[in-house]
């Protein structure tokens, strides 16, 4: 079951240690999703476990406008991973299912492009992750929220193109800077 209370970030059981460094392993597992968050992103959850046929992507953040799937850092082969983060806005999430077996329970999202399936995770975190990501995709849904990374993307744009336009870089430059922010779109 996810610890925490109901105003702080959840952290799954299997990531925390003996008590006496929890603390410390719940500051250091903030610290590392915080480096795929937009800053004014609420950090809601983060969970252990591994995306289908990725295995370094082995955390899934839940924040209060997107999930994110990320690598652990630190060690050995952290340094040779070239496995980027995968983000899903809720606006992009079309079902989130729940799955748990014997020991390990898992998680599927699926969007209109592709399902990421988070597989190896606490099977007693996965109702309640599953839930929590229903709840704020509606919530986004109903209040209409633009995720931050989609609106710095947005602006990032037209900057582009006011600097294509002044001369300040060449329309090669503008096509390959415009097709990276429109992939995080």
């Amino acid at each position: 079951m996810l610890s925490s209370d109901e105003d702080e970030t959840l952290f799954s059981e299997n990531l925390l240690g003996d008590e006496d460094d929890e603390e410390e392993l719940m500051d250091e597992e903030t610290e590392e999703a915080e480096k795929y968050l937009d800053p004014d992103e609420k950090l809601r959850a983060i969970i252990e476990g591994v995306v289908d046929g990725q295995t370094s992507l082995n955390r899934l953040a839940v924040t209060d406008s997107r999930i994110v799937f990320y690598p652990k850092g630190g060690g050995f082969l952290a340094s040779f991973s070239k496995t980027s983060a995968i983000f899903l806005d809720y606006d992009q999430i079309i079902t989130v299912q729940g799955k748990k077996g014997m020991v390990m329970g898992e998680i599927g999202v699926s969007t209109k492009d592709r399902i990421v399936r988070f597989k190896d995770m606490a099977k007693d975190d996965v109702d309640q992750i599953a839930n929590m990501i229903q709840r704020l995709k509606e919530k986004a849904k109903t209040q209409g929220v633009v995720s931050p990374a989609r609106d710095s993307a947005l602006k990032q744009l037209k900057e582009l193109a006011e600097l294509r336009q002044m001369g300040a870089i060449t329309e090669e430059e503008f096509q390959e800077k415009r097709k990276r922010l429109i992939e995080t779109i």
